[in-house]
């Protein structure tokens, strides 16, 4: 018997449990909130713009918001999705 199958069995407990499944699903619902969350601000925000007074010096500014306002979305979904994560391997183990 070799190392990797001591390790395989260890983390075969983790991957299998309910407590595991349960919050990787809270934690894609989590995320998907604020995911949801996140666009619709962006949408809302993007109904007040006026598109006739732009000129065009100002679409690498708007563009670069998007892609900012993008990237803090996805950033703060997945570190949601990762501290329910976290929070589940921690009552995972002192079980």
């Amino acid at each position: 018997m070799s190392n990797d199958d001591d390790n395989r069995r260890m983390f075969s407990r983790w991957r299998n449990s309910e407590v595991s499944r349960n919050f990787h699903r809270l934690g894609l619902l989590v995320a998907a909130i604020i995911l949801m969350a996140g666009l619709l601000l962006m949408a809302k925000d993007a109904l007040g713009l006026r598109l006739w007074d732009l000129i065009p010096a100002d679409i690498p500014i708007l563009a670069s918001g998007i892609a900012t306002g993008l990237t803090g979305i996805g950033l703060v979904s997945l570190a949601a999705y990762g501290f329910v994560r976290a929070i589940g391997w921690a009552i995972d183990k002192s079980i």
